[in-house]
């Protein structure tokens, strides 16, 4: 899977949770992507009508954590991984 996304081709899987089964829910979606022991190895997000995006911001989405639809991994497993590149993210800023 990791093939695909530096390809910058979204896995098949993603491509189900865009547009039309979004849009039943005005909520946007966080899907876990999990690695070869089923831990969460990135988060994409899916908002509303949108194709699924990598997650860029994690302490945004954290702050809003309890208003997205989470798919993928329980939700302390989510955090966490949020948690953790939202303190990596303060620490090592993305240079512009």
């Amino acid at each position: 899977m990791w093939r695909w996304i530096v390809e910058g081709r979204m896995p098949a899987q993603l491509k189900l949770y865009s547009g039309a089964v979004n849009d039943m829910d005005k909520r946007a979606m966080l899907i876990a992507e999990l690695d070869e022991e089923s831990r969460v190895a990135w988060l994409w997000r899916a908002d509303p009508g949108k194709r699924p995006k990598p997650v860029k911001n994690a302490a945004a989405c954290l702050q809003e954590l309890d208003s997205l639809i989470l798919f993928g991994a329980p939700k302390p497993e989510i955090e966490a991984w949020l948690r953790e590149q939202s303190d990596q993210q303060a620490t090592f800023p993305r240079e512009l």
